[in-house]
């Protein structure tokens, strides 16, 4: 699980390496490797080659990609890779965008 709290397990198959950072909350800056092939709802980051789906979405596993009009933190959360604010405003959502930005 992508997680700065989980516990280093034996992975089933293979494990994907990606460089984490302690300014995110990990306790050092280094290598970490996460198990790949996780169910649906583990966390993953904005990584989907840690997800059996191949999909991240929000920060959990996903089985499919956010359509126009849903709810997303960054591009890789759409299906269209087009996340955008829904208005001009501080506290303004993330929603996948039916166009270019």
């Amino acid at each position: 699980s992508y997680s700065t709290d989980a516990s280093a397990v034996c992975c089933e198959r293979d494990y994907y390496s990606m460089f984490t950072f302690s300014t995110d909350g990990w306790p050092t800056s280094s290598f970490r490797h996460f198990c790949q092939d996780r169910p649906i709802g583990t966390l993953c980051g904005v990584t989907d080659a840690i997800c059996a789906s191949s999909l991240c979405v929000e920060g959990a596993c996903a089985e499919s990609k956010q359509s126009i009009g849903e709810s997303c933190i960054l591009d890789n959360d759409c299906s269209n890779n087009k996340c955008g604010f829904d208005a001009f405003s501080s506290d303004a959502s993330g929603v996948c965008c039916e166009r270019d930005y």
